[in-house]
């Protein structure tokens, strides 16, 4: 007895009742020879970010960032007359010009917060700018579980610290601070804490997840392997914070390390997520002008 087929015509259609079709048994509704290019999201998942490829706004943040912060070439905007001066007014202080500021045994505390305001503040706006696009697809990785990957951002920040604590007590080194941190500190003391938490906290962050995440890892991986951008984006974030510090140590280093490997693992598990790079690299940020602020209120209470 034959099995029995589709119509009434077997010649019509040979594939007995059942039969998928031309495709065998499991195979994917897709045409043949049809893949995802290398470091493409999967477009049926729905939590997963595609950073996209490179496009002129990329080329023009990549110029702010290094022309502007590596090279300095935004330093001549407190060249012009009248900037510097206004924030040594805004920040309590006699008006100073960008020479006499450069002149100086040591750079002011105020000058070194004004200087993050206003380099950060402009390339914040220029990188959002080219980004928020991206950025905004990249909070998709929120459409599942939320609340369980909010409640991970202190657990990701602990860790940092943990990691950084282990190889510390493993290589028998002591804790340092690196002059990148003083800096950071003497900035964070002249300033308010909602402005340390806007700039240090908030747009510094997303200004480094940008170039270290999103352009080094997320947009370069659909040309080069994901095993060769991660090393790149972890080296040069941790080097980033060194560039000018003759006396680097290697405890001054580790967490500057730690950090550049939890973002990166954050932001490779969560599915290229900027956003939630982001966010853990705030949260880390926060807490630690938190601390500061309030050691500097300790301090004033024991002056």
């Amino acid at each position: 007895m034959s099995n029995p087929t589709y119509g009434s015509n077997p010649h019509q259609n040979p594939y007995p009742v059942g039969w998928p079709g031309q495709y065998p048994t499991g195979w994917p509704n897709t045409p043949p020879g049809t893949k995802r290019r290398r470091g493409q999201a999967d477009p049926d998942d729905p939590t997963a970010s595609d950073p996209g490829k490179f496009h002129w706004g990329d080329l023009l943040g990549l110029i702010v960032y290094i022309g502007g912060f590596l090279f300095g070439g935004m330093l001549f905007v407190f060249a012009i007359p009248g900037v510097t001066e206004f924030g040594a007014n805004m920040y309590g202080y006699d008006p100073v010009s960008f020479q006499e500021v450069l002149s100086a045994d040591q750079v002011p505390g105020w000058f070194l917060m004004y200087s993050n305001v206003v380099l950060y503040g402009i390339a914040g706006i220029v990188l959002l700018a080219v980004s928020w696009r991206a950025f905004a697809r990249s909070f998709r990785w929120f459409a599942t579980w939320w609340w369980l990957k909010v409640l991970l951002l202190p657990v990701i920040w602990l860790s940092t610290l943990f990691f950084t604590a282990v190889v510390l007590m493993v290589s028998g080194q002591e804790p340092d601070i690196s002059a990148n941190q003083q800096a950071v500190q003497e900035a964070a003391g002249e300033s308010s804490l909602w402005m340390s938490i806007l700039i240090l906290g908030l747009v510094g962050p997303f200004v480094e997840e940008y170039i270290f995440r999103h352009i080094l890892i997320g947009k370069l991986s659909r040309y080069i392997s994901v095993w060769i951008t991660v090393p790149i984006s972890i080296i040069a974030f941790t080097l980033l914070h060194f560039i000018s510090d003759p006396e680097t140590t290697f405890a001054s280093m580790v967490p500057y390390l730690s950090m550049a490997i939890a973002f990166t693992a954050v932001y490779l598990l969560s599915k290229k997520s900027f956003a939630y790079a982001w966010l853990a690299h705030a949260f880390n940020n926060v807490m630690s002008v938190l601390v500061m602020e309030i050691q500097f209120a300790e301090m004033a209470t024991i002056i």
